[in-house]
């Protein structure tokens, strides 16, 4: 479930400043993950978002996370893509992307300045650098570390929650 599902609720109901926005997200917000949190521990779920360091609205997007995973009694693999700045904003301006995500290469520039993405501190935390890889390329490195961990991998637990420095 990409992020964009939700807020894009709460965009067309209140508009992106609208003055009701993040409640109406967080309402939208708990009760997907209401439902979420009853489907079989067979299910995997792929939950999508680039949540950033010391802001506390994404730090609490990750705490639900962790406690949907929680809820679930499945293991949490975190996952980071990397790319370069150039290569970043260039897939930001994506046609796609406009009127539905960060399209703007010079604010995407300011919060690579301003932010780092959350990396939890556990040993299930996978990083792939897909500033040249296709996507099935990326998905391909992604299912080979997790086949390589499939073995070790354990009910999340609130560790998921501390942040590597």
């Amino acid at each position: 479930m990409h992020n964009h599902v939700l807020h894009h609720v709460a965009i067309f109901c209140a508009g992106v400043h609208g003055e009701h926005r993040w409640e109406l997200y967080e309402t939208v917000r708990s009760a997907a993950y209401k439902v979420l949190a009853t489907h079989p521990s067979s299910e995997i779920q792929v939950l999508t978002n680039a949540l950033c360091r010391d802001d506390p609205r994404e730090e609490l997007a990750w705490r639900h996370v962790v406690e949907l995973a929680i809820a679930r009694g499945v293991p949490l693999v975190p996952v980071v893509l990397e790319a370069s700045a150039e290569e970043n904003a260039r897939r930001v301006q994506s046609p796609d992307r406009i009127g539905v995500a960060l399209s703007d290469p010079v604010v995407l520039e300011d919060m690579r300045l301003r932010y780092s993405i959350q990396r939890p501190a556990v040993a299930e935390l996978v990083v792939v650098d897909v500033t040249t890889l296709e996507v099935e390329q990326a998905v391909d490195a992604i299912v080979a570390r997790l086949d390589l961990m499939r073995a070790d991998l354990r009910p999340a637990t609130p560790a998921h929650l501390q942040m590597s420095s």
